[in-house]
C-alpha cells in the first residue's frame, strides 16, 4: 500500500509535472532540410536520380564501406540483402528475440525459418553464446541486431560466422554512427541494413540503405531493388543512358526517391551535431539518475561508441508496488511520453508458427518486464530532462515499498 502522505503523482490526483506533453520523440528538422527538399522538387527529379546517387556515395564515405544502396525502408533493405545472398526455403537465419517485427518478417518473406536467440543484458543485443547454441547445419545466416544506438558484440558474432560458414546481415536500424572495436557499424557483415525512419538518428521520413563491401552483391541489390531491370531509371533518362533495358530477375520496387535522399544529405551534413545532441541528453539522464535505488541505467558495451537512439532504463520492481505497465501509465499522466522497446518476438501471436514454443529466453524476459524507454532527441532542454527525472522520482517515491 502506497504511503498517502507522499506527494501523489498525477495518476493519483496530483498536479502533473508538465503542463504540456513532452513527446517521446521530436524530429530534428531545420531550415536547410526544408530548403534542400524544395530544391529537389524544383529540379524535376522526384524519384531516383542524382541526389540518391550522391547520398549513396556520401554514406559509403561515412561508413568506410565500398558501396551503399539506398532503398525505401530498412525492412526492404533486410529482405533484399537476404534474398540477394540466396537465403530461402530450407535455410535458417538466427536473429535476436528482442527486435522489431520487421527483422523477423524479412526472414520469413524469403521463405527461410527464423531462429531466435536470447539477448545479453549489457548491450541488449544478441548474445554470441546464444547464437552459437542455435547454430546447426541448416543455419545459413546470422542477423544480429544492434539495439538502441550501440553495437552488439559483432566482432564475436563475425568470428562465429567464420567458423560456421554463415552469412551475416546486420540489422543496424537503431545504430547509425555507432562504432565497435574502432570500426563504424556498416563495415562488419556481408551487408548492413540501416533505417532512416522519422525517429532515427538520421531521418529521411521513410527510407533505409544497405552497406556492403561486396561489388557483386551490390549489383544484385541494385537489380532486385528496381524491378529486376538491368539499368536504373537515372541511367536510362540521362545522356549517358539508353531507352533499352532488360529484366534479368524477379525484382521489387524498393528504390529511394531524390526527395528523401535530399533530406538525408542535409541531415548527413550535420550528423555529428545530431548525435552530439543525443549524447548530451543521455549524459544528463545518467548524471541525474546515477545511484537511484529504483532503476538501472543503460550500459555501454566494451569498445563501443553509443549513439543513443534509445535511452532504456530497467526498473527495479523489487523496490516498487507497481509493475512496468503501471509505471508507464503514471508517466503518461505526468505528460511525459515514454515507450517500451520491444515486445519480444515470441510474444506476438503471428510468430507462433515460426518459433519454438518450448524455447526459453530468460534475459529477454528479465529485460521486457522492467524496460522503459525515456524521451531522447536532439533539442531536449535541461528543463525537459529535469521534468522527466522529477516524474520518475515522484512516481517511484509514491509507490516505493520502503
Amino acid at each position: 500500500m502506497a504511503n498517502q502522505r507522499k506527494d501523489p503523482p498525477a495518476i493519483e490526483g496530483g498536479i502533473p509535472v508538465r503542463d504540456q506533453l513532452l513527446p517521446f520523440f521530436r524530429p530534428a528538422i531545420d531550415d536547410n532540410d526544408v530548403t534542400v527538399v524544395g530544391d529537389a522538387l524544383r529540379s524535376g527529379w522526384l524519384t531516383m536520380g542524382p541526389q540518391t546517387r550522391r547520398f549513396e556515395n556520401e554514406l559509403a564515405d561515412y561508413f568506410g564501406s565500398r558501396n551503399v544502396v539506398a532503398v525505401n525502408s530498412c525492412s526492404a533493405a533486410m529482405f533484399l540483402a537476404l534474398a540477394s545472398l540466396g537465403i530461402g526455403k530450407g535455410d535458417e537465419v538466427v536473429t535476436s528475440a528482442l527486435t522489431f517485427a520487421s527483422t523477423v518478417q524479412a526472414i520469413i518473406h524469403t521463405g527461410a525459418t527464423p531462429v531466435l536467440a536470447d539477448i545479453e543484458l549489457d548491450t541488449f543485443g544478441p548474445s554470441p553464446a546464444e547464437f552459437a547454441k542455435q547454430t546447426n547445419s541448416s543455419t545459413k545466416a546470422y542477423m544480429p541486431v544492434h539495439f538502441g544506438g550501440q553495437a552488439c558484440r559483432i566482432s564475436e558474432i563475425m568470428e562465429l560466422a567464420k567458423d560456421s560458414g554463415a552469412l551475416v546481415v546486420e540489422d543496424a536500424a537503431h545504430s547509425f554512427g555507432a562504432v565497435a572495436d574502432g570500426k563504424k557499424v556498416g563495415c562488419f557483415g556481408d551487408a548492413t541494413a540501416f533505417s532512416f525512419y522519422a525517429t532515427k538518428n538520421l531521418t529521411t521520413g521513410e527510407g533505409g540503405c544497405l552497406s556492403t563491401d561486396d561489388d557483386e552483391l551490390t549489383q544484385r541489390l541494385r537489380t532486385l531493388s528496381y524491378h529486376g531491370m538491368s539499368d536504373d531509371s537515372w541511367d536510362r533518362h540521362t545522356d549517358r543512358g539508353s531507352w533499352f533495358y532488360d529484366v534479368t530477375a524477379l525484382g521489387y520496387k524498393f528504390n529511394m526517391s531524390d526527395l528523401l535522399a535530399a533530406l538525408g544529405l542535409s541531415q548527413l551534413g550535420r550528423i555529428d551535431l545530431l548525435l552530439e545532441g543525443r549524447r548530451v541528453v543521455a549524459e544528463k539522464y545518467i548524471d541525474r539518475l546515477a545511484g537511484s535505488d529504483y532503476l538501472e541505467l543503460p550500459r555501454t558495451g566494451e569498445n563501443n561508441l553509443h549513439t543513443w537512439h534509445l535511452f532504456v532504463i530497467l526498473l527495479n520492481l523489487d523496490t516498487l508496488t507497481i509493475d512496468r505497465d503501471q509505471f508507464v501509465k503514471a508517466m503518461t499522466a505526468e505528460n511525459i511520453g515514454c515507450s517500451v522497446h520491444f515486445i519480444p518476438i515470441y510474444k506476438h501471436g503471428f510468430f507462433d508458427a515460426f518459433t519454438d514454443g518450448s524455447a526459453s529466453y530468460p534475459n529477454c524476459e528479465a529485460y521486457y518486464s522492467r524496460c522503459l524507454s525515456l524521451p531522447i532527441f536532439p533539442g531536449m532542454t535541461d528543463d525537459d530532462v529535469e521534468t522527466v527525472v522529477c516524474a520518475l522520482d515522484r512516481i517511484a517515491a509514491y509507490y516505493s515499498k520502503a
